[in-house]
């Protein structure tokens, strides 16, 4: 490879070994985004996403063990965002499958999951008591907001504090990966001055560290602080409600508030979940087309609508 696959000035940000990032999110291709998320939403039933590059899994509602099928056995760490039934229940289910199926039955998994959470030790206890004496390869670690979990090698999973019930703790998470980009100030030299001082050994002075967000889910909250998932290439966000007057508590957001959320975080693509059932889908969906054409944001969005990615832009 040539220095230019090193140091181009073109594609400025880097991953740790350097190779040029390839960033799917602007496109619009179902199949691209059903390769990297596989999830199911249907508000107070089931609520899990599947993020494969990362074998990372958000959520654990009922079904997910059947949905993952012979990938049961790919995710390494699953994060909770809180304890409700549709977020949880499905954690016996995809423990039990990986330690009596056909697989990797002594791979770890760790658990994530907010401190205090009542919903995850009520999941505990009825681990314990249904497999008596069986020893599962878990491990589980409280989460408070603020913590920095490790995420592979060369990513860090981040907890952050969400609005969402009272009674039982949430979080929202996001994954930061550091990678490296040109300086600015070696932004106006040619290429040719660029691809000569890295051959001359000076490329670690060409380039940077840089913490970029990758992946960011609000879990079932009001809308979170833009700050928080700046850049990020994908923020999944709760959108329960099609407009404010239908929310009777603060503990859900609606679908422009999390448009909203997306525009001024400038992220790459929007991905909205846990859309309430009391919408009729032949109605919804134009719905959120036309909130979508008047938001602002310009990036790609969907919607996760049981196990359907719906693409939103356009018709």
């Amino acid at each position: 490879m040539g220095i230019q696959g090193h140091v181009e000035k073109a594609n400025l940000y880097y991953t740790p070994k350097s190779q040029k990032l390839a960033i799917a999110w602007a496109g619009h291709n179902r199949f691209e985004m059903q390769d990297v998320l596989r999830g199911f939403s249907r508000a107070m039933y089931s609520n899990w996403l599947w993020h494969r590059p990362l074998q990372l899994l958000v959520d654990a509602g009922e079904g997910l063990q059947l949905a993952l099928g012979t990938k049961v056995f790919s995710p390494s760490v699953v994060a909770i965002t809180h304890g409700h039934s549709d977020h949880v229940m499905g954690l016996p289910g995809l423990i039990a499958s990986r330690r009596f199926g056909k697989g990797a039955v002594d791979k770890p998994l760790t658990i994530y999951y907010p401190e205090h959470s009542r919903g995850v030790r009520a999941v505990r206890e009825l681990l314990g008591i249904a497999f008596e004496g069986v020893v599962f390869p878990l491990t589980w670690t409280a989460v408070a907001p603020g913590a920095t979990l490790p995420l592979g090698k060369t990513r860090t999973l981040h907890a952050f504090e969400v609005r969402h019930s009272a009674t039982e703790p949430a979080l929202g998470y996001k994954v930061i990966e550091t990678r490296r980009r040109l300086k600015p100030e070696f932004a106006a030299l040619p290429q040719a001055e660029i691809e000569s001082r890295a051959r001359d050994g000076r490329r670690d002075d060409l380039l940077e560290d840089v913490a970029h967000i990758t992946f960011a889910h609000s879990g079932d909250a009001m809308p979170i602080d833009p700050a928080l998932v700046m850049g990020a290439d994908l923020l999944v966000h709760d959108a329960t409600f099609l407009s404010e007057p239908d929310r009777r508590e603060p503990i859900h957001a609606t679908t422009e508030e999390a448009l909203d959320v997306a525009r001024a975080a400038g992220v790459k693509t929007l991905v909205l979940y846990h859309l309430s059932i009391r919408y009729d889908r032949a109605t919804a969906l134009p719905a959120l087309r036309a909130q979508l054409a008047h938001s602002g944001f310009t990036g790609a969005c969907w919607l996760l609508d049981e196990s359907e990615l719906i693409h939103l832009n356009g018709a």
